[in-house]
C-alpha cells in the first residue's frame, strides 16, 4: 500500500517550535518461497580444490515433530568460535572451518542434550549425523518465556512463564485510560512483555515499583542522584494513580498466570540456506572489585572498527571496561584486550553506547556521568565531566565535523555534543522529558534522536540551528540511516519500524508480520536491507525492502537478546550474544555459508 505524503505543520514543546509531519501506514508482506534451486544448493559438495579449511555436514532427524530449518552448531573447542547454520531438507553442511576439534549440537528446545565430537581437517569434510530424541516435555511458548530470560542475560530478572494462559494484548492488557498512558509512557522501555511477568503485587506493591520511576535516586540501573526517570510533566500525578490501580486490577492477588499469545514462526529453509552465525568467546580478565565486589562480565554496545577491520570495540556496561575483539584472531587467549575504567569513586560507570572515530574509542557511561576517550595505541584512557549528574548518558554517535552527539536516558530531556578537539560540551533540551534513546548523524550532519517516552523523531540542523519533530504512532529506542539518507526508527511496543524521508517528509510506518513483537534494534546493511532484533521472537528480522519480504533469522540460542547492532565494511552484522562461557560477541553473514576456497577462517 503506497504511503501518503505528509503536510508540514508547527507545535510547539516547552517553547521550542518544531515543524511536525502526518503518519502514514504499510504493511509489509510475509516471507516468500524462493526456487527450490537455492533451496537444494547448500546440499551440493564443496569444489574439490585444496583448501586450508574444511567442512561438517551430516543430518538430522528427530523422534517427534518436523525438522524445519533447524540450527546446527559447530563449536571450535581450540579457538573457542561457533558456526551455526539451518537444516535444509534434514541437512546441513558448515563450510570455512579451521583444523581442529568441534562440538556439534542441535539448538532447538524440547529435545534430550546430544553432542558429537569431530575432527576437522583441511580439504576434507567431517560427517556429524545427528538423531534427536524428545524430552515429551512442552516448552512455554509465551512472549514471557523467552524475553523474561533473555532480558536475564543483560541484568534483568528471569521469570517462569509455564502454566500461564496465553490470550491476546487486548485480554492480558484491558483497554483503559492508564492503558493510553502507558502506550506512550511506560511500554517504549518496558515493551509489551513487561508488567504480567514481574509477579503478583498488591496495590502498595505496584505504587511502589511504579514511584521508584518517579524518585531522584538513581532509579535505574545505579545512575547517580540527580534525575528521575519519569517526571510528573510526562506522567501527571492522576495519571500515575490510574495507572497503579489499573496493575493492581489486573496483575494483583488472585489474577490468573497470563502471558502473551504469539503467532507460530514457520521458518523459511531456503531464505536460511546461505546463512551462518558466528560467536566469539571472550577472554576475560581478573575483575577488579568496584564498590566492594566483583562487577557482572555483562556486555552492551558494539562498534566495528573504521580504520582495523576485524576488530570491534565493545563497551562493557557490567565490568566496568571497554573491550577490543581481533575477530581475525583464532588464538583464544590473544583475540580479547579489556581496558579497565579507572575512576576515584571506584564504581562501575557502565559504558554503554561506543564508537571510534580517527582511530581513537569514545564512549559514554550510563552511571559515571563522563564521557570517556581510548587511545588504542598507547591504551590511555581519559574522561570527561558532563554538564548534568544522574542523567544516564546512553548513546552517542559522531559527526564529520569532529563532534560527539549523545542522548541522557533520563528524563533531562537533553542531547548533548562534545567537541573532540577543544573538549568542551554544548547541551539543548528540545522537549521535556525526552528520555533520550538512539541517536545518528546523517551525511549532512543533521542530528537524529529518538526517546522512550516520546513518539517521535527529533532532528537537529546545525546549519540553520532548529529542531523538527516527526511523529510516529509510538515511542522508538533506536534510529539508523540508509545509504538513500532515509532515517529508520524500531518501536519496542508497537510491532512496527518507521521510516522518514527528509526530502518528502513523508513518514511511514511497517508492521513486522508477527503479531506483538518487540523491535530493539534496526540497522541497514549494504543492500538497504532493513535487520532488526525481535527478543520475544529471538530472531534477527531481515527486512528486504525491494521485495516488501520479511525473514526471521533465529537467534543460535534458545533464549537471546542483544541491544545494539552494527554493520562493518565487509557487510557483516556484529552484536553481542550470550554463549555458553558467559557474554560474547556475535556476527551474522546471511550469506556466509558458503564454500571459499583457501580461506583459513569465516
Amino acid at each position: 500500500m503506497a504511503a501518503s505524503h505528509g503536510r508540514r505543520g508547527h507545535s510547539t514543546h516547552e517553547g521550542v517550535a518544531m515543524e511536525t509531519r502526518q503518519i502514514s501506514k504499510r504493511f509489509g508482506a510475509l516471507v516468500t518461497a524462493l526456487a527450490v534451486a537455492a533451496v537444494l544448493a547448500v546440499a551440493l559438495p564443496p569444489p574439490a580444490a585444496a583448501q586450508s579449511t574444511g567442512s561438517i555436514a551430516g543430518s538430522v532427524t528427530a523422534d517427534a515433530g518436523e525438522v524445519r530449518a533447524f540450527r546446527v552448531k559447530a563449536r571450535d573447542t581450540v579457538g573457542r568460535i561457533s558456526y551455526t547454520v539451518y537444516t535444509v531438507e534434514g541437512r546441513y553442511r558448515i563450510h570455512n572451518l579451521a583444523p581442529g576439534p568441534y562440538e556439534v549440537q542441535v539448538i532447538e528446545a524440547g529435545f534430550e542434550p546430544l553432542v558429537q565430537t569431530v575432527e576437522v581437517a583441511a580439504g576434507r569434510e567431517s560427517t556429524a549425523d545427528l538423531a534427536l530424541e524428545s524430552t515429551g516435555e512442552v516448552a512455554a511458548t509465551g512472549a514471557g518465556a523467552g524475553s523474561a530470560e533473555a532480558r536475564a542475560n543483560y541484568g534483568g530478572t528471569q521469570l517462569n512463564a509455564d502454566g500461564a494462559a496465553l490470550v491476546d494484548f487486548d485480554e492480558l492488557y484491558p483497554p483503559h485510560p492508564a492503558r493510553d498512558v502507558m502506550m506512550h509512557s511506560c511500554f517504549g522501555c518496558h515493551g509489551p512483555a513487561a508488567f504480567h511477568n514481574r509477579g503478583v503485587r498488591n496495590r502498595a506493591g505496584w505504587a511502589r515499583a511504579v514511584e521508584r520511576m518517579f524518585a531522584v535516586d538513581g532509579r535505574v540501573a545505579n545512575m547517580s542522584p540527580g534525575v528521575p526517570q519519569v517526571t510528573h510533566e510526562t506522567v501527571s500525578e492522576a495519571d500515575k494513580e490510574l495507572i497503579i490501580d489499573y496493575l493492581a486490577d489486573n496483575f494483583g492477588p488472585g489474577s490468573e498466570p497470563r502471558d502473551l499469545l504469539l503467532d507460530p514462526l514457520v521458518r523459511d529453509e531456503s531464505g536460511l540456506s546461505e546463512a551462518v552465525y558466528i560467536q566469539y568467546e571472550l577472554d576475560r580478565g581478573p575483575r577488579r572489585e568496584v564498590s566492594g565486589r566483583p562487577p557482572s562480565w555483562s556486555i552492551h554496545s558494539v562498534f566495528a572498527s573504521l580504520v582495523d577491520p576485524g576488530v570491534i570495540w565493545v563497551s562493557g556496561n557490567g565490568s566496568n571496561s571497554i573491550i577490543k575483539v581481533d575477530t581475525r584472531e583464532r588464538d583464544f587467549e590473544a583475540r580479547t584486550t579489556e581496558y579497565w575504567i579507572d575512576n576515584e569513586e571506584n564504581i562501575n560507570v557502565t559504558p554503554h553506547g561506543i564508537l571510534e572515530m580517527g582511530g581513537t574509542v569514545y564512549w559514554v557511561e550510563l552511571t559515571g556521568d563522563h564521557l570517556g576517550e581510548l587511545d588504542p595505541a598507547t591504551g590511555e584512557i581519559t574522561r570527561h565531566k558532563m554538564p548534568v549528574t544522574g542523567g544516564g548518558a546512553h548513546s552517542c554517535w559522531a559527526d564529520s565535523r569532529g563532534n560527539i552527539w549523545y542522548t541522557y536516558f533520563a528524563s533531562a530531556g537533553k542531547i548533548g555534543r562534545f567537541d573532540t578537539r577543544t573538549k568542551e560540551f554544548e547541551e539543548w533540551e528540545p522537549l521535556s522529558g525526552f528520555s533520550g534513546y538512539g541517536i545518528v548523524v546523517d551525511r549532512q550532519d543533521r542530528v537524529w534522536a529518538v526517546g522512550l517516552h516520546t513518539p517521535a523523531t527529533l532532528m537537529y540542523n546545525q546549519e540553520t540551528q532548529q529542531w523538527t519533530s516527526y511523529p510516529m504512532a509510538n515511542p522508538a529506542r533506536r534510529p539508523a540511516i540508509d545509504s538513500n539518507g532515509k532515517i529508520w526508527a524500531a518501536h519496542f511496543y508497537g510491532n512496527a519500524i518507521t521510516k522518514i524521508d527528509p526530502v518528502t517528509d513523508e513518514v511511514t510506518e511497517y508492521k513486522l508480520p508477527l503479531k506483538d513483537g518487540n523491535p530493539y534494534d534496526v540497522w541497514p546493511d549494504a543492500d538497504d536491507n532493513l535487520w532488526v532484533e525481535n527478543m520475544i521472537y529471538n530472531s534477527l528480522v531481515k527486512y528486504d525492502q525491494d521485495a516488501d519480504r520479511w525473514t526471521y533469522f533465529p537467534f543460535p540460542e534458545l533464549r537471546a537478546h542483544t541491544p545494539k547492532l552494527d554493520l562493518d565494511r565487509a557487510g557483516v552484522l556484529w552484536f553481542t550474544l550470550g554463549n555458553q562461557s558467559g557474554p560474547g560477541i556475535a556476527a551474522l553473514k546471511p550469506h556466509g555459508n558458503v564454500p571459499m576456497e583457501g580461506s583459513a577462517a569465516q
